[in-house]
């Protein structure tokens, strides 16, 4: 039979790390069937309330089992026990479409491909910068030598920006597709635990690995990839896309072509705006602010120390009080700080954290949403986005070191760094932020922090700003029709994921690139 059990509370305090290795028990305690009498225990949702003195684990658990339970549990039928298996994603048996050409493999862009592969239409796969390895060698290059290669750094190349993250998968439903790309990511070796943590991430020591078993197992499927081949235009005949152009000059020819080239495809973007239909959207902006991250932990859990169940605690937090609103994005609790630049002589700030999230120091982007429609054109807005990266280069050292500040002094608009001593792999120098951003950020990023103390204690006091993270999404949305999934001027076109203003973040970014694929295979 199969038993429910719902809205279960453990006390984390009392918890082991590994508590999870011991869950049939805990389960046999909570529900009174005995445990020889459980034959399965499938954890399928497990979240944090820290509202409490003490933390409290919550989770949802489906136990199979030849017992009744005599404490807890609600027996349910096997057609509602289905409902919490990852389902099948509604492939055409034998398609006939053959090496369609998808453009960018970060997560829009490999989702997409691994969907085509699967209908056995043998896609070819193409980005500019190379395989994942050879990034992570040229990002250990980078560190020692501080000189930028412009064609494999921490935005270009295989898995895209997502490769080197925190590599978080929150959202807020059970939709197919993100249960269908999670289980696939377990199966290239993502930790189990995804499949249920209601705020799962996979840690950037972990995606490297996955980018590259992904990769054989679309290979396997019959898809081929071509690296190190950038994309500077695309085939169009009668009207349609029939393929790409590489910068050397080489035809790509395909029956379509789904475009995913992530925010690092920012010139080829550019460019193919002169070309197909897209639209200005709102975008954010913002700057990167660090804590020591014992701060954090203190004020989620109210506990120290922190208890060995709880991983290091993480934050989402919104202020009205500036002209702009203003939210905290991509928390990397134990976190690493890192130049993201894909641009040489361009400074961009960005945030990863390993699997077991054990670093000093945690770190977040503080971002506002901002309209295009105030540079009064397109250009004039990455015109002063160019500018102020270039300047953060420049008030860094020049060598992608970043220019930091204390939030306190930052508010007040004085000088002041108390110490350098950061998580931000780049290192960091005093400077003047608050003279580096836009006035209108600085200005609406001051009000925030400010309120943030007072849900965070010590946020002021013990925050640095760090950087400048220009680009958070995409202002331009390459333009698609909401039923075929292709650009509206340009039939054979699909645009996906965040370079085209359509996703954002690693599961919106994957899910759309599945959602391309399906449209393209029942066209």
């Amino acid at each position: 039979m199969k038993i429910l059990l719902e809205n279960w509370q453990l006390d984390s305090s009392r918890l082991p790390a590994n508590w999870q290795e011991n869950i049939a028990v805990y389960a046999s305690n909570a529900s009174g069937i005995p445990i020889e009498a459980l034959q399965a225990v499938q954890i399928i949702s497990c979240s944090t309330d820290s509202r409490g003195k003490v933390p409290k684990l919550v989770l949802n658990l489906l136990l199979e089992t030849s017992a009744a339970p005599k404490k807890a549990g609600k027996l349910i039928s096997d057609a509602d026990a289905a409902a919490y298996k990852t389902p099948s994603l509604p492939l055409p048996s034998a398609s006939k479409l053959r090496n369609p050409l998808v453009i960018g493999t970060g997560p829009a862009g490999i989702s997409a491909a691994f969907v085509l592969a699967q209908a056995g239409c043998c896609p070819i796969i193409i980005d500019r910068g190379p395989a994942v390895d050879l990034r992570v060698a040229a990002h250990r290059k980078f560190l020692q030598s501080r000189q930028l290669d412009e064609e494999k750094n921490l935005l270009i190349g295989e898995g895209g920006a997502g490769t080197f993250s925190d590599g978080k998968l929150y959202t807020g439903t059970r939709d197919i597709n993100a249960m269908f790309l999670k289980k696939l990511w377990v199966e290239c070796g993502a930790p189990q635990e995804i499949l249920w943590r209601t705020r799962a991430h996979i840690g950037s020591d972990n995606l490297p690995a996955i980018a590259a078993n992904l990769r054989r197992k679309i290979t396997e499927l019959g898809g081929r990839f071509l690296f190190d081949t950038n994309i500077v235009d695309l085939l169009i005949r009668n009207g349609r896309c029939c393929g790409v152009i590489t910068s050397t000059g080489e035809i790509l020819e395909a029956p379509a072509v789904i475009l995913a080239p992530g925010l690092g495809g920012r010139e080829l973007i550019r460019n193919l705006c002169k070309k197909v239909a897209w639209e200005p959207k709102l975008f954010q902006s913002g700057c990167r602010i660090e804590h020591p991250q014992y701060l954090i932990d203190k004020a989620m859990y109210h506990i120290t120390p922190r208890p060995q169940a709880l991983g290091a605690a993480e934050y989402h937090i919104v202020s009205h009080k500036g002209n702009l609103p203003v939210s905290s994005f991509c928390m990397c609790p134990g976190g690493t700080l890192v130049n993201a630049s894909a641009w040489e002589k361009h400074s961009i700030s960005n945030g990863m954290s390993c699997f077991d999230r054990s670093g000093k120091f945690a770190n977040s982007c503080l971002i506002a949403t901002f309209d295009p429609a105030v540079w009064g054109n397109i250009e004039n807005l990455f015109a002063d986005f160019d500018d102020l990266e270039k300047r953060i280069f420049t008030a860094g050292g020049s060598d992608y070191t970043f220019p930091a500040q204390d939030a306190a002094s930052f508010c007040r608009k004085t000088p002041g760094l108390k110490s350098c001593e950061s998580g931000c792999e780049t290192g960091i120098v005093p400077a003047r932020l608050d003279q580096l951003l836009m006035p209108e950020l600085q200005e609406t990023l001051s009000a925030a922090i400010m309120d943030f103390e007072r849900k965070i204690p010590g946020f002021v006091r013990n925050g640095k700003l760090i950087g400048a993270e220009s680009f958070v999404s995409s202002p331009i949305r390459i333009c698609r029709d909401r039923v075929s999934y292709q650009n509206p001027s340009l039939p054979g076109l699909y645009p996906a994921g965040e370079g085209c203003g359509l996703a954002g973040g690693i599961v919106s970014a994957g899910c759309d690139g599945i959602r391309c694929a399906l449209a393209l295979l029942n066209e």
